[in-house]
């Protein structure tokens, strides 16, 4: 299994902020608990420099989904979290994880032509079958208000470590029938990530994404 390549995705990221603080680690509990603890670590005058900090794990040990529902996050996947600096209100937030979702979906589209459903509000799919998940956060810290923004994809995880979910999961490189650049993906959702949320952070306007998503999207 190829270890992921830090200096390759700085290298091919084209955002104009997020992803440029990347945090390697080979293993922790979550990646959204260690963007937290970014945060928490750093003083009020520093504290807005984390912003577009990604925290990016080989491996999970408490990856966890909507409700705490246990994630599996096995090697061989992209379990990451991204840190983003937000103006947005509370009511607004939850549709960052949508917006998430459709810039997963997009470069898997661009880059393989995987045909992903994202099912409301949070899952992607092919078919009936899972293989990534979002889960943000809103965490406050001083005058400073961030979105954790955590998604987990499966990409070349040992199939034995589907087994508790009984035929339910698949793994991305299955879907396209080749190797997956990991660093190429991840490089990708993250710009367009960054163009959705800018879009709707200074727009409000979500419903031209909803049109975007066409049949994508199931409730």
């Amino acid at each position: 299994m190829r270890i992921f390549d830090d200096n390759r995705f700085l290298g091919l990221l084209d955002t104009r902020l997020l992803g440029r603080r990347l945090v390697h680690l080979k293993v922790t509990a979550s990646t959204n608990d260690h963007a937290a603890g970014i945060i928490d670590n750093m003083t009020e005058l520093a504290v807005g420099d984390a912003e577009g900090t990604i925290v990016l794990a080989d491996e999970q040990t408490g990856g966890r989904g909507r409700f705490n529902r246990q994630w599996l996050s096995p090697p061989g996947g992209l379990w990451f979290s991204l840190i983003v600096k937000t103006e947005l209100s509370q009511d607004r937030i939850p549709a960052v994880t949508l917006i998430a979702a459709f810039a997963a979906a997009q470069a898997l589209t661009g880059l393989y032509g995987i045909k992903v459903n994202i099912r409301w509000p949070n899952d992607l799919y092919y078919g009936d079958r899972k293989f990534g998940g979002i889960l943000s956060e809103s965490k406050n810290a001083g005058t400073h208000k961030f979105i954790i923004m955590g998604m987990g994809l499966n990409i070349d995880v040992d199939e034995k470590s589907f087994r508790p979910l009984r035929g339910r999961a698949v793994n991305i490189q299955d879907l396209a029938g080749e190797k997956i650049d990991k660093e190429r993906l991840l490089a990708d959702i993250l710009r367009r990530f960054e163009d959705l949320y800018t879009y709707y952070a200074c727009s409000g306007d979500l419903d031209s994404i909803f049109k975007r998503l066409g049949k994508m999207l199931r409730f």
